[in-house]
């Protein structure tokens, strides 16, 4: 990926033997980048990631049956995508703790699973609304994103997959998004309820999932569901195995289709 944290921005040119701005922004995008590790390593899936479906590749059949089969995983992220992750990560743990010191509080962390289809993911906070379990996830929005969400007071389309997920696998007939603007630490509370527009939703999502991992188990290889140029494949982490290494595929799975 071609974004940096400073772009193609130069900063002062440094006097002799003086402080080179341009050299040390280099190095901190190199820092950035060493804290994800090895850019490239081989992984096999075991389950499908209630964050990862519902957006981008996460949709996509093949991207699952390559990754259940195991693959090399080539990162996609930047420097600016990994200083994202991390402020990310500290927003996360600092909300968390502050609903900790409600009286509603009950867990943080919660692991979900379920067998079929196999499902392994991580609620970001449980709380208790009236003796009921409320299933809570956290997000933290760029500004005009979150002008958006205030706007309209939904949910993006893949947060609400991911939180139904959760939903369901806990039978909780409620939940709530958790937005914080990262500009200024306004936050937003979007509530989340299980009627039958969310149930219908969930049960096609559990039906696609069911299909794709079906197919897998048959080894089937899916059609792909993208074009190269298309945001799903360019940010797919194996785009390379999917497009240079396999045929084109037997079997046409249509891509999760996200409203």
């Amino acid at each position: 990926m071609a974004r940096k944290i400073i772009g193609n921005l130069k900063f002062q040119k440094p006097q002799d033997d003086g402080f080179d701005a341009n050299q040390f922004a280099k190095m901190i995008e190199e820092a950035y980048l060493a804290e994800t590790g090895k850019s490239q390593s081989w992984k096999k899936k075991n389950s499908f990631s209630p964050s990862t479906i519902g957006y981008g590749y996460g949709n996509c059949p093949r991207y699952w049956f390559i990754a259940f089969n195991g693959a090399e995983f080539q990162d996609q992220f930047d420097a600016m995508a990994r200083a994202n992750m991390d402020n990310g990560s500290d927003s996360h743990d600092r909300i968390q703790k502050v609903m900790g010191k409600t009286t509603v509080f009950k867990d943080k962390e919660v692991e979900v699973k379920l067998d079929s289809p196999p499902i392994r993911g991580f609620i970001d906070v449980i709380i208790e609304w009236n003796n009921k379990e409320v299933i809570g996830e956290i997000k933290t929005a760029k500004d005009e994103v979150y002008l958006i969400r205030q706007s309209e007071m939904q949910p993006t389309a893949n947060h609400l997959i991911q939180i139904l997920i959760y939903m369901k696998i806990r039978n909780a007939d409620q939940g709530f998004l958790y937005y914080e603007n990262k500009n200024d630490q306004t936050y937003l509370i979007i509530p989340v309820n299980m009627n039958d527009k969310n149930k219908k939703l969930i049960n096609d999502v559990f039906e696609w999932m069911d299909k794709v991992h079906t197919n897998w188990k048959d080894q089937v290889l899916p059609t792909r569901s993208f074009t190269k140029s298309s945001y799903s494949c360019k940010s797919c982490p194996v785009a390379k195995t999917c497009w240079k290494e396999m045929d084109d595929g037997d079997i046409e799975i249509e891509a999760l289709a996200v409203k």
